[in-house]
């Protein structure tokens, strides 16, 4: 459909500049009412705002359908999605204040403020905190221009990495020190006490042999 760019600098509002821009889209709409419309494009003009002062907001909302702009105004109005809680999901994360109403998660913030962001996971076990990492890697996979989230799952990830040395750190074998050690001794039993009897005993013999 050709517009007449003439006519488009002649549109004094709204309804002129779609009446100008879009007269034969227009013109079906009048139609479509029982109008017999006009071809002149400034009689036009006039019955549709003729048109608009009998029916009222019905027909605005018809003519935003044939608006030339229509796109550029619906994508300007299209909300920007919501970003979601990265623990639970949940619609109830408020991105302005950083804080999930829902479960109480606090997204990293990108700020560099590490310590801050991780304690919320002091009392967290290592296998919720794997789940999480887990979750937040998807996320970020399928969201990978987000660069607060890309560097969460870094942070997640040192933290994770840490506990895991934590663990298998051995732990230190006590060192030897100069102390003497203490000598302990066995009580003599009475079958040794019968043998060096015996023992003395022969001795004795022998020796008085001897000197005969």
């Amino acid at each position: 459909m050709k517009t007449s760019k003439k006519h488009t600098r002649l549109a004094q509002n709204s309804i002129d500049y779609i009446v100008y821009s879009s007269p034969d889209s227009v013109r079906k709409l009048l139609y479509e009412y029982g109008y017999d419309p006009p071809q002149n494009p400034h009689h036009l003009v006039g019955a549709t705002k003729e048109l608009i002062q009998k029916k009222g907001a019905s027909i605005i909302t018809d003519l935003l359908d044939v608006h030339p702009d229509k796109k550029a105004i619906l994508a300007l109005q299209k909300e920007a999605p919501k970003k979601g809680c990265n623990a639970c999901q949940n619609d109830g994360y408020n991105e302005e204040d950083n804080f999930c109403g829902s479960c109480g998660h606090s997204n990293y913030s990108g700020s560099g403020d590490e310590d801050s962001f991780l304690d919320q996971f002091s009392d967290t076990s290592d296998a919720h905190l794997e789940k999480y990492y887990q979750k937040i890697v998807k996320k970020s996979n399928v969201n990978p221009t987000d660069k607060k989230l890309a560097d969460e799952v870094q942070v997640v990830w040192n933290e994770l990495r840490q506990r895991r040395l934590l663990e298998v750190t051995p732990q230190p074998t006590p060192t030897k020190t100069n102390t003497p050690e203490v000598v302990t001794y066995k009580p003599i039993g009475r079958d040794e006490i019968i043998l060096m009897s015996l023992s003395f005993l022969g001795g004795v013999v022998l020796c008085s042999v001897f000197k005969k």
